[in-house]
Order: C-alpha cells, then sequence, then structure tokens
C-alpha cells in the first residue's frame, strides 16, 4: 500500500473513531426508564400484571388495527383505569401515585421508545394484524415479561425468514419486492 493510501486511512480511522466512541458511550449510558421524566418520577409498566389483569394488547396500543404505528398509552388512559382499579403492592401503588400527579399536572408520560426503524423502512402493523399475526410473533410473549424488552431483533432479515418467505407463492413475490418495505 501506497504512503497516501495509509496516511489517508489513518485520517478517516482517526475521524471515524471518536464519532463511534461517543456513539457507543451513548447507546450504553440510556436511561432505561419505561415512563416519566426523571428517575423520581419513572413508572414502572408490569405488562405481566396488566395482561393478567385482562387486558388485550390493544387496549393500550390501539393503533395496530386502523393507524401506522401500535401507539402508546396516554395518561388519561391509564388513569380512566387507575382511578377505579385497587393496586395491591407498594410498588405499585408508588407507581400510580406518580401517574396520578402527570395526571394532576397535565403532563404527559415518557416512554422509552424499544423499536425505532430507520426512515428508509415503511411499517403499518395494519397488514400484519389483517394477516393474522399476532403481537406475540414479533414482540415475543410480553404476557410474561414485567417490563416490556424487545424479544427479537426486528430487522429486514427477521422480517424475511420468519414471515416473508413463508408465504404462499403469490404472496411472496410481493412481500419480496423491495418497495414493498423500502420507500
Amino acid at each position: 500500500m501506497r504512503r497516501t493510501e495509509r496516511l489517508r486511512y489513518r485520517r478517516l480511522s482517526i475521524a471515524v473513531l471518536p464519532v463511534v466512541l461517543i456513539l457507543v458511550v451513548v447507546s450504553l449510558s440510556r436511561e432505561r426508564v419505561v415512563a416519566g421524566t426523571s428517575a423520581s418520577e419513572t413508572i414502572r409498566f408490569n405488562h405481566q400484571k396488566h395482561v393478567a389483569a385482562g387486558g388485550p394488547c390493544v387496549f393500550c396500543h390501539p393503533g395496530v388495527l386502523n393507524g401506522e404505528v401500535a401507539g402508546i398509552p396516554s395518561v388519561q388512559k391509564c388513569v380512566g383505569c387507575h382511578q377505579n382499579i385497587r393496586v395491591t403492592s407498594e410498588e405499585g401503588q408508588a407507581d400510580v401515585d406518580v401517574l396520578m400527579r402527570h395526571w394532576e399536572e397535565g403532563r404527559p408520560l415518557v416512554w422509552t421508545k424499544h423499536y425505532d426503524l430507520p426512515d428508509f423502512v415503511y411499517f403499518s402493523h395494519r397488514p400484519h394484524i389483517a394477516a393474522g399475526k399476532n403481537c406475540e410473533d414479533c414482540h415475543g410473549d410480553v404476557s410474561q415479561m414485567t417490563e416490556a424488552r424487545p424479544a427479537y431483533r426486528i430487522n429486514m432479515g427477521f422480517c424475511l425468514e420468519s414471515c416473508h418467505r413463508q408465504q404462499d407463492p403469490a404472496t411472496r413475490e410481493r412481500l419480496m419486492s423491495c418497495t414493498t418495505c423500502h420507500r
């Protein structure tokens, strides 16, 4: 390799390394709160308890039926239940107290985003639900999770291998077209 090429690679490495390090530090230091605006305002939303109490996914995430995104529950939705439902644990009551403070002060809950697809990817829950997919197919058994977390790494490979390539030939051809998901 010529000297000028080595210098170019060295300069590129010097320029890229700090960016990579910053991205790693930021991703590792992201606060893992589920809802709230600070550690003292954290609500530990327990999916397991809410599902066991009879709450279907679409009650809190109604966008899966008719929208582009599943959506997350508003303070109003949470308060609608928790004004009438008694919480049985101190930890649960502490979370409801935080929720009620948000409600009384007119502040929204800030939820941690678990899935963030690139801007060039088009995704809508609507056709997946219409095709009979269950939430668990992509999100895992959330009814057994105390804190929601990605069960699978949702990316192009996951979608193609776990679903799109498994369809009947006519559907598969349409689903394998790049423009189905990339706009």
